[in-house]
């Protein structure tokens, strides 16, 4: 379950693509971020969503927060809303199982925070990558000193409710340790050196593809 194929020969992206990150469970679009390419490259692949872009959420009972019930039944709904907070720098080696997430604050001009999702290795589509999150994650300061889990009841959720494995819940657990001690070391290409980037002035808003729901 945790795997994602990623031999999809979709071409790679330049930097300045207007692409898609798609979290796809189970066949199903659960959330949709179109994302501007920074780097595509076979050790790393950076993207950005800047603040204002139209995002596609999975919704149930007026939430975007998804319990691990409307999960197993994929009984979420699709809605349209504004990425209306910091922008989003997301790093990921592309066949590991976590990214690694960098806010500012609105004017970016101080760094807010790093932030490692867990998360399948990335497949490549026409639209951009798919993946899928799983629950589990860890909230790291700016100066990579303290750091916190989130979501950890949601993970023991997702293993009672059979959405993991005993195996799998455990290749997650290493997978957030493993990641935590790059992040911490501050080993590349995951350095601290990314709190001083900055998106290109001249980069537009990336829009929703069309067709984004098609699996």
């Amino acid at each position: 379950m945790v795997t994602i194929d990623n031999s999809s020969e979709v071409p790679g992206f330049q930097p300045g693509d207007h692409i898609a990150i798609r979290y796809v469970f189970r066949g199903k679009v659960q959330t949709v971020f179109p994302s501007i390419v920074v780097t595509d490259t076979p050790e790393l692949i950076a993207t950005w969503t800047p603040p204002g872009t139209t995002v596609m959420n999975g919704v149930s009972g007026g939430t975007g927060h998804l319990s691990v019930e409307v999960m197993a039944a994929q009984s979420w709904e699709m809605v349209a809303r504004k990425w209306h907070t910091s922008g989003v720098l997301r790093l990921k080696s592309p066949r590991t199982m976590w990214s690694l997430w960098v806010f500012w604050d609105k004017g970016m001009t101080e760094l807010r925070g790093w932030y490692i999702n867990i998360d399948a290795p990335y497949r490549r589509t026409r639209f951009g990558f798919d993946t899928w999150d799983m629950f589990l994650d860890i909230v790291v300061e700016p100066d990579r000193k303290a750091w916190r889990y989130k979501d950890e009841d949601e993970f023991a959720n997702a293993i009672s409710a059979g959405l993991f494995t005993g195996r799998e819940a455990d290749e997650v657990r290493a997978t957030a340790a493993e990641a935590l001690a790059i992040v911490r070391a501050d080993r590349p290409p995951f350095g601290n050196i990314w709190a001083s980037w900055r998106p290109d002035e001249l980069w537009k808003t990336p829009e929703l593809p069309e067709g984004w729901e098609e699996v």
